[in-house]
Parts: structure tokens; sequence; C-alpha cells
């Protein structure tokens, strides 16, 4: 629209006497190649619009055939393929000069066929020759930051398209709404393209509104009785710094985590409201979860049988969304009672205290033992995806295993850290997970023994299309300082199961001892740890997926990994997918069976298998 009056988000003529100038409407032109798209959205077609010729350049010659888009076959007559090549013609005029193109010719004819034929001369790409910034803003409102000045991210010399300068204005108003200005509108801005020096400049305009710093948190009710220095100690920001549309957001993000919280909201108060230190309060809100939860789960396979747990837990105990958790597991090989206080972010964010006690019977045929357990764990979370811990624990119990049946007292204080990179908890699909343990313990009564029981694994997964995923799997362990036989029979190394080698049973892995209950060998465990997986899984519909996979490791007796050791099983399975994570059916058979293992291993569980 050449000779038009210059208007915002526009390019303008310039005044200066000689120059051809041309105006182009950046938003215009998204909107004519958005909508020659919705056109292009439906089922394939049979030919293109128009053949294209003159255009040496690889990628642009493809970015413009599909600008073009396809016919929906030949053309009737020549009548019909010369309307289609100047359609074609409308469209590439378009395209290229969003491409800063604004010199390209463009003939439509129809080639020796009789078929629609473009060609085109692009002639020389228009850049910048400048790009400039101006705020509005109310009367004694500070100047932006240069922060906001550089996530312009536009600059003399950059080529002139569309698309560099509405992301250019998106940037910038978002820089401004995380610098002080969180009621700062979409900027505006104005293009002056100069023909005869193929440049343009580009001018954007910048509505701030007030500069705000923030204040303290205001609770606005339906704040699920929590305590309000617990929701300050959430806030993430400090007194007096300047507003921003993420702080709000991880505010209420914050909130909306707890398990005591079903939605939670946070937003700047009103102008009116601002106090006389100029800090504008937070509005929050946060609506309560049920106050109770029951939950349930049950398991089968055909090493550890049948077993069934299930739990009540009571959230925000005293109001710092604490939660309190009975559990109970009756299984064929374990049944236990436990009882665990949990609180998020105690006396500070991002630190969380758990204490538990629990009495536990364990009936394997490494060993038998009823013990009572005691347990206290602080974990900091230093980022997103790192963490570390600190704990103790103390466990008293009678154990009977192949060195008889002893009474022992073990009192660890493990320490550990986590990188957690998975895009999702329950069923990732990308991302890496590390963690790394050392725990040193020291048990008295019937031993009096010192030692470092150390372990680490990784899992990593990678997408593989939008329906495979590979999952892999590695971890190892040693116990140092001590032999097997006088630490505790928990404290050892096991391998085979489900959790570990399908297709052997559980523990089947391990070193073997003479029980002095049967006469005959049974697992007793080890001192050192290798394992690892490889899974592919396939998930075919929202509801339905397969999984195949192969496991291998080994339990050792002495402090170096078995390799001579390690077996291997492989089996295939069948995900479930009810909408809170896949129900587990798997079946796996060793690949090198010893005489007296079975031929398969068959489980069920919710959950991937790691």
């Amino acid at each position: 629209m050449d000779g038009a009056a210059p208007h915002k988000g526009h390019a303008r003529p310039a005044a200066t006497k000689g120059r051809s100038v041309s105006l182009t409407g950046f938003a215009r032109l998204l909107l004519s190649t958005a909508g020659l798209a919705a056109c292009l959205c439906g089922t394939a077609l049979a030919e293109p619009l128009a053949r294209v010729d003159g255009i040496e350049n690889a990628r642009l010659r493809a970015d413009l055939a599909a600008a073009l888009g396809e016919a929906d076959g030949p053309a009737e007559d020549r009548w019909r393929a010369r309307e289609r090549a100047e359609t074609a013609a409308d469209r590439a005029r378009a395209f290229l000069r969003s491409q800063g193109y604004y010199a390209a010719r463009i003939d439509a004819r129809l080639d020796a066929d009789g078929r629609a034929l473009i060609r085109v001369r692009t002639g020389e790409r228009f850049l910048f020759d400048a790009v400039s910034v101006a705020f509005d803003q109310p009367d004694g409102a500070p100047e932006p930051v240069d922060a906001v000045r550089d996530a312009l991210a536009l600059s003399a010399g950059d080529p002139v398209t569309a698309r560099s300068v509405l992301d250019a204005r998106a940037r910038l108003t978002a820089a401004l709404q995380e610098n002080g200005f969180p009621e700062a509108q979409t900027a505006e801005y104005a293009v002056t393209v100069d023909h005869a020096y193929t440049k343009a400049d580009a001018v954007f305009t910048a509505p701030t509104g007030p500069f705000i710093r923030l204040g303290d948190g205001r609770f606005a009710g339906g704040l699920a009785e929590l305590r309000e220095d617990y929701i300050d100690r959430l806030a993430p920001y400090e007194l007096g710094d300047p507003a921003s549309v993420s702080a709000l957001n991880a505010y209420a993000a914050r909130l909306a985590a707890l398990d005591a919280v079903a939605v939670a909201d946070a937003r700047l108060a009103p102008v009116d409201e601002e106090g006389p230190d100029g800090l504008r309060p937070v509005d929050v809100r946060a609506e309560p979860a049920p106050r109770h939860r029951l939950t349930g789960a049950v398991s089968w396979s055909t090493d550890e049988g049948a077993g069934a747990r299930g739990s009540w837990a009571r959230r925000n105990l005293f109001g710092g969304a604490e939660r309190v958790t009975v559990s109970g597991q009756i299984a064929q090989l374990e049944r236990l009672a436990s009882v665990q206080f949990f609180a998020p972010h105690w006396a500070a964010y991002g630190q969380d205290l758990r204490l538990a006690a629990e009495l536990a019977q364990e009936r394997t045929d490494a060993f038998d033992q009823d013990v009572i357990r005691l347990d206290a764990e602080l974990t900091r979370r230093f980022s997103r995806k790192w963490s570390a811990s600190l704990g103790a624990g103390l466990q008293t119990g009678e154990i009977t295993d192949a060195q008889g049946t002893r009474t022992l007292t073990t009192l660890t204080v493990p320490v550990g850290a986590v990188y957690d990179g998975r895009d999702d908890v329950l069923d990732p699909r990308e991302g890496l997970y590390v963690d790394l343990e050392a725990v040193p313990g020291w048990s008295v009564g019937d031993a009096d023994v010192r030692f470092v029981r150390t372990a680490a694994g990784a899992r990593f997964y990678q997408a593989l299309g939008s329906e495979l995923t590979l999952a892999l799997r590695a971890k190892t362990g040693a116990v140092w300082g001590a032999s097997a036989d006088s630490i505790p029979a928990d404290l050892r190394f096991y391998a085979g199961g489900g959790g570990s080698v399908r297709g052997y049973g559980y523990q089947e892995l391990t070193p073997l001892q003479v029980s002095p209950r049967t006469g005959a060998l049974e697992p007793f465990g080890g001192r050192s740890l290798i394992e690892g997986s490889a899974e592919l899984r396939w998930r075919r519909s929202e509801r339905l997926g397969f999984a195949a996979f192969v496991d291998g490791g080994a339990a050792g007796p002495d402090i170096d990994p078995a390799f001579g050791e390690v077996r291997y099983g492989a089996g295939v399975g069948v995900r479930y997918y009810p909408g809170f994570g896949p129900i587990r059916l798997d079946i796996a058979t060793p690949i090198d069976p010893r005489p007296q293992d079975d031929s398969f291993q068959l489980y069920i569980s919710i959950g991937q298998a790691f």
C-alpha cells in the first residue's frame, strides 16, 4: 500500500526526497501467510499450485513452495492455469516481502505444457539500517534497565523480515514485564523501507505502565488453613524486588505444588492499595485439597508372590502443609506397618523434612528378620534438577541367615545426591536421572562392625518419535570396611527379580551360603552389585502400550563387581494407562538359564520397571 500514511504496526514512508518507498504491513503479511497455511491444512493435494523458476537458494525455494501450496488437480483449461499462476504470484510476492525481498520481480505465465509457472527474481535482500526503542512511560517512572533494550535482539545489518520484527516486539514486551513493569502493554512498531538503498529503519514504542516493586503477600481468602509465615516462606522474591510476571506465576506454582493445596493464584493488588513505602502488595489465594487421602495398590509376580499395600494420609497437620501417613503392607515376603511425617519447605523453601517409624517382618530365601526402624532425613533442593540429602537411621532387630540368628542394632548416616532431569516422574520419555548414596554404618550387639555402603545409579530416557521411548538403566554398589557376613542382612546387595534382573527369581543372582534352617544353598547377599537394563517402550494408543527389554546383573561376594557372574534375562510386556501411570505386566525368561532357574517369570505391578 504505497503512499499510505504511517500507522502503528506497519511500515511508514520515508520523508527524504528522492527515496523510493514501499509500505510493508508486517502483520498483514503474516495474516496472509497464516491464511494461506490454513488453506493448506486439509488432505494432501495432487500437484504444486505453480512451478517456481529462478530461485537458486534451496532453503528459500522450499519455503516458497510451501507458502504457495498445492492444487487439487490439473487445471481444466489454460484460463484456469493462468488464474493459478496469478494466484501463485500474489502469494509469492507476499511471502518474499515477509522475508525482506521487497524488490522481488515475479512473472506469472504458463510453461510449454500449459501449466502454471512463476519466474522469480528476488533482487537484493533488504537489511535494517537502524533499530531504536522509545519507552512510553508515566511521569516519574524510571528508565528500564539495559537488559530490556538488549532483549530486542534486533540490530542494524539484520534482514528485514516480518518474523524478526514480531519476535523482537514480543521479547521487548516480555522483558519489560520481567523487570518492574508487569503491566506493560504489547509494544508497537513502525518500519520505514527505503527501496533506493535496500534498507529499512525500525522504531519500537513500548507502553511500559507504572514501575512496581513487590511487597508482602496479602492473603485474599481460601488459604487452605496455611500459616501466613509459611506462605511468606514460599515467596520467590525479596521485598522491594522489581515486579515480574514470572515471579507471580512462580509464587502461584509453589503454592499449587503443595499436597495440601488444590488451586492457587498470586496477583498484584490494585494500584490504590500500594503502601506508603511504594511497594505493591501481592494478593494470594490457595484453595485447600481434601484433608484426608486413602490409597491402595496390589502386585503379583511368580518370584515374590502376591502383595497388597494401603495408606491413610492427613494433610496440613500444623498449617505448614505437613502430612502424616500411616501405611501397611501384607505380602508373601514382607509385612510392615509404618508412620511417616513429611514437612515440605521445613524452615526454608526447598528444604524437606521426613521422619519415619516402621515395624517390619521379612521372610526371604536370603534371611528372616523382625526389625524396628527409626529414620530422619533432610533433603535440600538446590535447583529444579539437583538435590542432596542427609539422614540418620536406627534399626534394631533379630536376623536369621546363613550365619545363624543374631540380634543387631545399627546406626546409619546416609548421605545422598540426586540429579533429576526427567520430563515426567511416572512415565518419562526424555531426560537423565542420577542418584548417588553413601551410608556409613555401625552395628553393635552380637556383632561389632563399622562399614560404608555406597551405591550409584543412572537412568536415561530418549524419545524415538512420537510413540517409541528408549529407556536405559545402570547401577553399581559396594560395601567397604566389612565382610558381607558381618553386616546386617538387609544392607547387603542382592540381584534378581522384578526390580533388578527380570527372568530370574527374587535375589537369585546373589552369592549363596548353606542355610542352617534348610541345609540347602540359599541367597546370602554380597558386597558388590552391578546391574543394567535396556527397554524399548511403544505407546500404541492413549491407553495401551508394549515393551521389550533385556536386563543383566549380579551381586558379588567381594568388593569388586562380579562381571564374570552377570546373567541376562529378556522379555516383553504390556502397559495399560488408566490416566495416572501405567499398570505393568511383564513376562521374562533367562537367556542362559542354570539348572535351578525357572523357564520364565511373570510380574504385575503399577508403574514402569524404572
